[in-house]
C-alpha cells in the first residue's frame, strides 16, 4: 500500500520560508559554507505534504479520532513540509516533519540529474527526485522533492532545470 500525499507549494524568498525550514536550511548553508542563501538564490519554494488517509485510518493508526504521525517499517508518515533554494551552482533541501525530524541535504547543480517521479514508485505523489553526490556523501543517490502539480510546483520545475543544465553549458 503507498501512502498519497495532498501537495501545496508556493514559491517565495527565503526569508519567506516558514520558520524552522528557514533556520534549517540558514543553518545547513553556513555548516557547508555556502554564503548567504537570502543573496544568492535564484529561486526558492516551500511545499506542504499531508497524507490522504485511506478510509479506516492507516494500521489503526487513528488515535483517539485525531490524526497524528505514524511509524511504519522506522520511517515517520504524516505531514511534512520541504524548502528547495536554488542558487547559480547549488540546490539545498531541508525537510522537516510536524514531529520534528529534519532532513537537510545539499549539492552542486553540475553533479545533479532530475527526474520527474514514476508513479509506480511513488503512487500519486508528485514532485522531482534530485539524484546527486550530497555534500559529505561519496556515493550519488536520490532524494524525491515534492512538488504540487500547480502553476508554482511546475514554475519551481522549470527554472531548476533551467539552472542545473546552465551549469553543464556554462
Amino acid at each position: 500500500m503507498s501512502l498519497d500525499y495532498t501537495r501545496a507549494t508556493r514559491l517565495c524568498p527565503v526569508s519567506g520560508l516558514n520558520d524552522r525550514l528557514r533556520a534549517a536550511v540558514t543553518e545547513y548553508a553556513g555548516q557547508q559554507l555556502l554564503g548567504d542563501l537570502e543573496e544568492t538564490a535564484e529561486i526558492c519554494c516551500e511545499t506542504r505534504s499531508v497524507p490522504i488517509l485511506p478510509p479506516g485510518g492507516l494500521r489503526r493508526g487513528l488515535l483517539n479520532g485525531l490524526f497524528s504521525t505514524f511509524r511504519v517499517v522506522g520511517l515517520e508518515i504524516g505531514p511534512f513540509t520541504t524548502a528547495a533554494v536554488v542558487t547559480p551552482g547549488v540546490i539545498v533541501i531541508a525537510t522537516v516533519t510536524d514531529r520534528g525530524t529534519e532532513v537537510r541535504l545539499g549539492a552542486r547543480l553540475a553533479e545533479v540529474s532530475l527526474r520527474v517521479v514514476d508513479p509506480a514508485l511513488y503512487g500519486q505523489a508528485t514532485g522531482v527526485d534530485v539524484q546527486a553526490r550530497w555534500f559529505g556523501s561519496s556515493e550519488a543517490s536520490s532524494y524525491l522533492l515534492p512538488l504540487d502539480t500547480g502553476a508554482n510546483g511546475q514554475s519551481f520545475l522549470a527554472r531548476l532545470r533551467e539552472l542545473t543544465a546552465a551549469t553543464r553549458h556554462g
